[in-house]
């Protein structure tokens, strides 16, 4: 698909006495880009758009967690395939729009936000739709429009009066700074100051240009407003995660997250080796009374998997009080299940944990959920393990190799982890593409497992959901 819009947006420019007029030209462009990048039509709403009779070519929706201060996930920012945005620069509005449409499309219509709780829903947006009546399909109490200065030119008595009316309606909205933005719109500083936030793309700031221009947005703000929020993007190194924190940033974005720079292994209150024993055991075929013997002899995974079975969620007519009985309960499948999980259990866990737990929490519902789908066997327990596997090494400090070692799993599991060509493997790179905004494998990794962009878009945004009730359980 991308080398197609390659083609459309570098193609020659034909002979002067042949040219079409602007309108024709954005209509045959409009018309173009939606055969490939299709709109869903709800049947309560018109649309200017054909009619998509082919969701396999839909775009892909791309979601980027944010950190706060406290070290904890306080939302996402969900964009379209960010190097196809990339090509759009400098191309007409309509274009922009029939991007920012179609994201907007895809998330009030699987109700994201539901799924988010108290987490924030950063939606990148061109200026030129502020106007799309599907913005009052958001709720406001989570929603952040974040903007994004394109080519054409921002004007303040244009976009002012649209913004306060948002603002009125109940929502909150920001900008995000570039160099390049600031040197191509002189009026972006005046525009971001009287926002609600500012996103600074910190890979082309150094530190005393980032402090100059929050003085400047400072300068430029009213009274009586509230203080203006800033979210560091594009953080490589903790270092830069750093000194961004220490400069009073409210949120953080960037790959710093799993960088092994400045790396420990997190501290947990779960005997891992033993977990990874019992892992074995349960796929050897051992007996049940001999697993639970080595759980028995555990006073930290006795208490914790007899509050798990014990809880509400379970619903249980009797409590269990023993392990023998609680594995019966169980059963392999289960049991396997909850340790694994308990591999993520960590004690008194940093940004960089909690974020690769809920990370790989999200890629095993979401590998999960396509069990059956497309191309993929109907197995949600192997390709659960997959996705919580799939970063482990990252979470406990040894590499993937000896862990795999360690732990007997499915050959189709194990190869895929070992990065060997399959279904599971392509199921896996699905489950990673979606989570880089700059990644552009997700279209063919999930034709390979025969799974269009909607499906993609909703059960990613369903293990979100579930990812993070996991973790705020565990932080409770």
């Amino acid at each position: 698909m991308l080398a197609f819009f390659r083609s459309l947006f570098t193609q020659s420019r034909p002979p002067s006495s042949a040219a079409p007029s602007p309108e024709a030209r954005s209509r045959q462009q409009f018309e173009t880009l939606n055969r490939v990048a299709p709109l869903q039509r709800p049947a309560d709403q018109g649309s200017a758009a054909p009619m998509a009779q082919d969701n396999a070519s839909s775009s892909f929706v791309r979601r980027v967690p944010v950190l706060d201060r406290k070290e904890h996930i306080a939302g996402y920012t969900f964009n379209l395939q960010d190097k196809l945005q990339s090509r759009l620069q400098g191309k007409q509005d309509l274009l922009h729009k029939v991007y920012d449409d179609a994201l907007l499309r895809s998330l009030t219509s699987l109700g994201i936000h539901s799924l988010l709780g108290h987490r924030l829903a950063f939606i990148g947006l061109s200026p030129v739709s502020l106007g799309n009546p599907l913005l009052h399909k958001l709720p406001t109490g989570n929603t952040v429009l974040l903007l994004k200065p394109r080519r054409q030119a921002l004007s303040l008595a244009v976009l002012q009066p649209q913004l306060q009316a948002l603002r009125e309606a109940g929502f909150a909205y920001g900008w995000e700074l570039s160099q390049k933005a600031l040197d191509e719109h002189p009026e972006l500083l005046t525009l971001a100051a009287l926002g609600d936030y500012v996103q600074f793309h910190t890979a082309g700031l150094d530190g005393p240009k980032i402090k100059s221009l929050g003085k400047r947005l400072n300068a430029n703000r009213l009274p009586s407003q509230e203080r203006l929020r800033l979210i560091a993007n594009e953080l490589s190194t903790f270092d830069e995660f750093h000194l961004c924190f220490q400069s009073n940033f409210d949120f953080f974005q960037g790959n710093f997250v799993t960088s092994r720079e400045n790396w420990h292994p997190p501290k947990s209150e779960i005997n891992r080796m033993l977990a990874l024993k019992l892992l074995n055991l349960l796929r050897s075929d051992e007996g049940l009374k001999v697993i639970a013997d080595q759980i028995t002899a555990d006073p930290v995974m006795t208490f914790k998997l007899l509050r798990y079975l014990n809880s509400p969620a379970m619903s249980l007519a009797q409590p269990v009080l023993t392990i023998d009985k609680a594995i019966l309960v169980l059963g392999r499948e289960r049991c396997y299940r909850w340790l694994s999980l308990l591999l993520f259990d960590i004690k008194q866990a940093g940004f960089r944990e909690r974020m690769l737990a809920e990370q790989a929490l999200t890629r095993a519902f979401f590998l999960e959920s396509l069990a059956g789908q497309g191309k993929l066997p109907k197995k949600p327990d192997e390709l659960f393990i997959l996705g919580l596997f799939s970063m482990l090494d990252l979470l406990i400090g040894h590499p993937l190799a000896q862990i795999l070692e360690e732990t007997r799993l499915p050959d189709p599991i194990r190869n895929a982890l070992l990065a060997k060509p399959g279904l599971y493997h392509s199921a896996l790179e699905l489950a990673k593409a979606c989570e880089n905004d700059a990644d552009d494998a997700t279209a063919p990794q999930a034709q390979a497992c025969g799974i269009d962009a909607r499906q993609v878009l909703q059960y990613s945004i369903e293990a979100l959901g579930k990812a993070n009730a996991i973790m705020d359980i565990s932080e409770q």
